[in-house]
């Protein structure tokens, strides 16, 4: 999941992801700040959010880049690369299946506070 901000408007824009691309370096070259949110394994349940940046990494297919791969890769393109952050959301199942886990939807809910403080400390 991507959520962008825009330097020119007041308001977040949000953009869905199943995963990064290359193309994602186009779309952010011009925000102000973005915010990553993704599943992890790893972690306790609480959501942690925290400031990343750019770092090129090779990856063995483009279609597998970190947000600090896009970022570098923006930075590269357009001369520069927004302020980000990682939201991780501790995820439990990753079988394929529909839904959620009870304990990953607590944790989403968790994840969504911890963005909409961030927001509007940032507002």
């Amino acid at each position: 999941m991507l959520s962008e901000l825009r330097d020119e408007e007041p308001a977040a824009g949000l953009e869905f992801r199943y995963q990064l691309n290359i193309e994602d370096a186009y779309t952010l070259k011009d925000c102000g700040a973005v915010v990553f949110a993704d599943a992890t394994a790893e972690g306790g349940d609480e959501p942690a959010l925290v400031e990343i940046g750019p770092a090129a990494g090779i990856a063995f297919t483009s279609h597998e880049m970190s947000p600090a791969s896009v970022l570098a890769l923006c930075h590269e393109l357009f001369g520069r690369a927004p302020r980000a952050y990682l939201l991780a959301v501790r995820g439990y199942d990753w079988e394929m299946g529909e839904g959620l886990s009870e304990r990953a939807r607590a944790n989403l809910a968790r994840a969504t506070k911890v963005l909409r403080r961030f927001l509007k400390e940032r507002a």
